[in-house]
């Protein structure tokens, strides 16, 4: 059985992986017993990765942090510089070629940032784009246009705004799938969307042909 970890710009993810099936766990409610092994995704360093990994090598359990590599399992990194490619994004792009075979795919992850890749015949990275996530764009513009403000009880609507903080919110969320829109206009329109992240699921209900999974950076680690 295998630890899977992934430590995101914000929260840091668990998961367990046993006969082809992910659970995601809490980690006050972590049993090591069983656990073989630990699969980590890390974008920035996190103290509670640092006291997983502690308690792992204590254990004698090995841990082995993904790289982002210029190939691998077949798929070819866009990034010349490969190693400035992010490995959640890297993840993501090895679990579409993964779980979608020969298939071409925009690829998101929305959370603190959204960002955007392009898989094409589920070998080739094309590259992506990197945004700020929907309550990133939120907070950078109450904080600094001054008539501006938010209001928590406003859902998200694909729709134009009738008020200040509908027009923030469906704002944000029309940049987002706007910017999908466009990779769809460069790739075609009927290339297939997954989604993930915390706002995955959101951006998955108001576009055709897309998939949220919610566990899509946990299936690049299997990949990997």
């Amino acid at each position: 059985m295998k630890l899977l970890v992934d430590v995101g710009n914000t929260a840091l993810k668990l998961a367990l992986y046993n006969e082809d099936k992910i659970t995601f766990v809490e980690q006050q409610q972590l049993n090591w017993q069983g656990i073989t092994q630990v699969l980590v995704a890390s974008v920035r360093a996190n103290p509670l990765l640092d006291s997983l990994v502690s308690e792992a090598n204590e254990k004698g359990i090995e841990v082995k942090f993904a790289k982002v590599s210029a190939q691998q399992n077949g798929v070819t990194c866009a990034y010349a510089e490969f190693k400035n490619l992010g490995i959640d994004r890297w993840l993501v792009v090895l679990a579409a070629a993964y779980l979608y075979p020969n298939q071409s795919s925009i690829i998101i992850d929305a959370g603190t940032a959204t960002t955007v890749d392009v898989l094409i015949d589920g070998k080739t990275h094309k590259g992506g784009w990197i945004i700020p996530g929907i309550d990133l764009m939120m907070e950078s513009i109450v904080l600094r246009a001054e008539k501006v403000f938010a209001n928590e009880t406003v859902m998200f609507a694909n729709n134009l705004g009738s008020n200040t903080p509908e027009a923030l919110s469906y704002g944000c969320l029309a940049a987002n799938l706007g910017l999908i829109q466009q990779a769809r206009a460069l790739f075609g329109e009927n290339i297939q969307v997954l989604c993930t992240g915390g706002y995955g699921k959101l951006l998955a209900q108001h576009l055709e042909n897309s998939e949220f999974i919610e566990d899509l950076v946990l299936q690049g680690l299997v990949a990997y």
